[in-house]
Order: structure tokens, then C-alpha cells, then sequence
């Protein structure tokens, strides 16, 4: 009698312990999925407008969105290569290769807009 009443203890307590893990879990994800829609949405700079480095950027054709947001995040333009990428995808962005300056106080929108608009140079270097 004792052994079955601890078993079941045992076995409700193992329960709850998975429903608060999966509780901890989905809470988890929840949080970290409405961050990245809120940065995909509301994109910062990485600098503030005083503080903004320009850059100079060159796109080389046949470059991917992928090639060209990880090119950005590497020069400090963006905070997070898979954000932009997100961005190019929903706003349809057609990347042309050439030269750009960017500068660390723009929103990633606001590169997306430049780099889809004619560059300084006519050709890629």
C-alpha cells in the first residue's frame, strides 16, 4: 500500500515536473520569437544619429541577400545578418550590385532602400 501510494506521488510529481518544463519552454520561445518580429518590424540603428560611422559597401554582382547581410553585419551596419535577410524577403528587395556608403545610424530599412536604388559607382569593384 505504501509502495503504490509513493509510486504515484512519484509519478504525478514527474508529471508536473514536464508540464512546468514545457510551460518554461513555450514561455521561452514566445519571448524570443515576438523579439525577433519586433526587430524584423521596428529595426534600430546600430548607432545613434551623433554617433554614425559611415562605410563604404560594395555589393558584388551576383551577390545573395544572404551574402550581402552577412557582408553588413560584418561591418558593424546591422545587428543581425538573419533580420535583414527576413526584411529583403518580405519587401521583395531586388540588391544591385555596385558601391554604397552606409552608415551605422540607419535602419536596416533604410539600407534596403539604398542598396535598391542606384549605386554611387556604375559597376561593382
Amino acid at each position: 500500500m505504501i509502495r503504490k501510494a509513493a509510486g504515484m506521488i512519484i509519478s504525478i510529481s514527474l508529471q508536473m515536473i514536464v508540464c512546468v518544463i514545457a510551460v518554461i519552454l513555450i514561455y521561452d520561445a514566445g519571448n524570443k520569437g515576438f523579439a525577433f518580429g519586433e526587430s524584423i518590424f521596428t529595426p534600430d540603428a546600430v548607432s545613434s544619429k551623433a554617433n554614425g560611422k559611415d562605410m563604404l559597401v560594395i555589393v558584388e554582382e551576383g551577390s545573395s541577400d544572404l551574402d550581402v547581410a552577412k557582408l553588413l553585419q560584418s561591418k558593424g551596419l546591422i545587428k543581425d545578418y538573419k533580420v535583414f535577410l527576413v526584411q529583403a524577403k518580405l519587401y521583395e528587395a531586388d540588391l544591385r550590385p555596385g558601391t554604397y556608403t552606409l552608415n551605422t545610424s540607419m535602419t536596416s530599412e533604410d539600407m534596403l532602400e539604398i542598396l535598391m536604388s542606384e549605386p554611387e559607382t556604375g559597376e561593382a569593384q
